[in-house]
């Protein structure tokens, strides 16, 4: 049977492995669009295009974020009970809820659009971009609940596939339509920008309905004609399990989505108040939030990962109350996120102006990247810290310290953007001390809930020198080759920026090695090549850590071996 091959087929780890792959290339589908779009219409018609999203994003998270969690949750606790035209019911009670809630909130949005325009002193150019994607919340919220129903049954592969479908739609529908309609004033080029997202959902949601078709017969055998005796849940009691579950769910989701608010409200007005004209305010939010933070949320991706892995592997150290597990896995997890944190912070600030330059052809956001750069650091830790934290059931608590530097980012960035001395760097440094907040609330969290935690002073000490002295040798390297080669050769200003960042990883690497600080159970956290590269090293006396024909029991090995 086709439905329950695929659940017994899946693991969590696989599906994680799956999700993961998809979402990084997403996210370099997305920086894409980004790059080519910025050249095109300029950090002014970026910055249009951008006022379009908090309040899109708002309203996105509100209507569907706590559906595709929720719902697989409710539907493998009931399959796991052999309750399976009850599972069945609960996708099809989401189902509607998906289309009232999308219509009502993308009506919302429509309704909403002028007047938070004219109340917030935000650009009038802005108003096609917000009518362009608001039809987008309906139909991602359909969509939402066709990936939970999937999830539940434990199958991720349709949801990779429909997330990387809906990229791939958007990205060719944004650089087109912004392509066309450019000559008739950068509002347009924004706004066909935005209404990639409309097609790129639609494409995601006809793949679903494609996927679901396929298989509706093996599903409604499974589901629909079940011979099980079940429990009887009437509707009520499901929508009000939906409450208790997806309200949570819905808000720590919307806390990032809050803070992007916070800068669309205040960062264009605080400009203005600072002296500069509209255009040029709006010239500013586009370099700050489409040049320096996509920049900024790269390193990320390898966090966002290693953070969907680690939950499930705190809690099942936690459900066998193994502490020493949970300490060894909390440990390790926070030396690989330093360890790429670190190089990360450094490496965009030495190439702050190659980045912005080459790739965006807006020099000017460098500036802005030197200073957000640093807030690498604690956007990996706060993920990472976040994890652990759920996986050991306090969902609550990373939701709560992300909202408190949230509001320390809006005071901030209130008071920091409107000097003029600040300006848009005032808003850079108001994010970055937020995540720095939520960060350090989450690791004093994490310390007060996982004992006999090991120092980590040496994941501290050795990543920070090794990245110093990496900096130093790109910005030195950078420097010779630009002088060397820009003029000389084709495309020579994004060679060098290549091999500045090779050689900054070379480095950084090998400074690591040196000290002693990489071991080989920090290389077997890497994917696929990473057990290979240990072994390779371990054997050689290169690291420390392996033993010849010793295979690795996580969580075993002393630290100190």
């Amino acid at each position: 049977m086709a439905v329950a091959d695929d659940k017994a087929a899946g693991s969590f780890i696989k599906g994680a492995a799956i999700l993961s792959a998809a979402g990084i290339i997403s996210r370099f589908m997305g920086l894409g669009y980004r790059v080519i779009l910025t050249r095109m219409i300029g950090a002014e018609g970026m910055g249009i295009y951008q006022m379009a999203y908090p309040l899109y994003t708002i309203m996105l998270v509100v209507s569907r974020s706590g559906i595709p969690v929720t719902m697989a949750k409710m539907i493998a606790d009931r399959m796991a009970r052999d309750e399976n035209k009850d599972a069945y019911r609960v996708f099809t009670i989401a189902r509607v809820m998906s289309v009232i809630i999308g219509a009502v909130f993308t009506l919302g949005m429509l309704v909403l659009a002028g007047p938070l325009i004219r109340i917030l002193r935000l650009d009038p150019r802005a108003y096609y971009a917000i009518l362009a994607i608001a039809p987008a919340i309906f139909l991602v919220s359909i969509m939402a609940t066709y990936r939970g129903f999937f999830q539940g049954l434990q199958d991720m592969r349709p949801t990779a596939a429909s997330q990387i479908v809906e990229q791939l739609i958007r990205t060719i529908t944004m650089i087109g339509l912004a392509y066309y309609l450019l000559p008739l004033g950068l509002e347009f080029a924004a706004a066909g920008a935005s209404f990639g997202a409309v097609t790129g959902a639609a494409a995601g949601l006809l793949l679903l309905f494609y996927i679901y078709f396929r298989r509706r017969g093996d599903i409604f055998e499974f589901f629909v004609e079940s011979e099980e005796v079940v429990e009887d849940y009437q509707t009520g009691s499901i929508l009000s399990e939906f409450a208790r579950l997806g309200l949570p769910i819905t808000f720590g989701a919307l806390v990032r989505p809050l803070m992007n608010f916070v800068d669309w409200v205040f960062v264009p007005q605080r400009l203005q108040t600072a002296g500069f004209a509209m255009e040029e305010a709006t010239t500013l939010y586009g370099l700050f939030t489409n040049v320096a933070m996509p920049l900024v949320n790269f390193p990320a991706i390898i966090t966002v990962s290693l953070a969907a892995s680690l939950v499930p592997a705190i809690s099942e150290a936690d459900a066998l109350e193994d502490r020493e597990l949970i300490a060894h896995r909390t440990h390790t997890a926070l030396r690989f996120t330093l360890f790429l944190g670190l190089p990360s912070a450094v490496g965009l600030t030495v190439l702050a102006g190659p980045l912005s330059g080459v790739i965006f052809s807006e020099p000017e956001a460098a500036s802005i990247l030197r200073l957000l750069a640093w807030g690498v650091i604690f956007i990996t830790l706060q993920q990472t810290t976040s994890a652990v934290l759920q996986g050991i059931g306090r969902t609550d608590l990373p939701a709560r310290n992300l909202a408190l530097g949230a509001a320390g980012n809006a005071v901030l960035n209130y008071l920091l953007t409107g000097l003029p001395l600040f300006n848009i760097h005032g808003a850079a440094a108001a994010t970055v001390l937020g995540f720095f907040t939520a960060a350090a609330l989450n690791i004093i969290s994490v310390l007060r809930r996982v004992k006999n935690l090991q120092s980590l002073r040496t994941a501290v000490v050795y990543p920070a020198l090794s990245s110093l002295l990496m900096g130093a040798a790109v910005l030195l390297l950078h420097g010779f080759m630009a002088e060397t080669f820009v003029g000389r050769l084709p495309l020579a200003e994004l060679v060098i920026l290549l091999a500045s960042v090779a050689a900054g990883a070379v480095i950084y690497s090998f400074l690591m090695l040196l000290s002693g600080a990489l071991r080989y159970d920090d290389l077997i956290l890497l994917p696929r090549v990473g057990e290979n590269i240990a072994i390779f090293l371990g054997k050689r006396g290169v690291i420390d850590g392996y033993k010849k024909g010793e295979k690795l029991e996580e969580g075993k090995r002393s630290e100190d071996k």
